[in-house]
């Protein structure tokens, strides 16, 4: 792994998930450095535990929209409140099973999400929307 390599958060309740994201961006050479959270809370603790430390905190992270506790938007409620301390810019692509126009609505309204994608992941569809996007870091 280089030192170049983006860091990669995976947030989704579903186990099954969380291990095919893992294994679709390490196959399409997107990152080897992933990391995942079945629970937002946990997720936002853990960047809350690493502000000051921008080496342990992710480039990219990819969030669930529907899940138990905190969903996707309540993730981004807080994160708001951490971002002004964050000290790297972190990317969100919020992925949601079923596009709903609600979701997709609010989700492309919000400053801090980058997009948003359909579920099942398709890396092709995340590395050309990096790539349009000039995400320096995509091959």
């Amino acid at each position: 792994m280089s030192k170049t390599e983006p860091m990669v958060m995976l947030i989704d309740d579903s186990q099954v998930d969380l291990f095919l994201n893992k294994k679709f961006l390490n196959i399409s050479n997107i990152s080897d450095n992933v990391f995942s959270f079945l629970s937002a809370r946990n997720a936002l603790q853990y960047i809350e535990d690493n502000i000051q430390e921008p080496e342990n905190l992710p480039n990219l992270i990819l969030l669930d929209i529907k899940m138990p506790d905190i969903n996707g938007f309540q993730f981004l409620e807080h994160f708001k409140k951490l971002q002004p301390r964050l000290k790297k810019d972190i990317k969100i692509v919020m992925l949601s099973s079923s596009i709903d126009p609600k979701d997709l609505s609010r989700a492309k309204s919000s400053e801090h999400v980058f997009d948003i994608l359909k579920k099942p992941l398709n890396p092709n569809e995340l590395k050309a929307l990096l790539k349009d996007k000039n995400v320096k870091w995509v091959a």
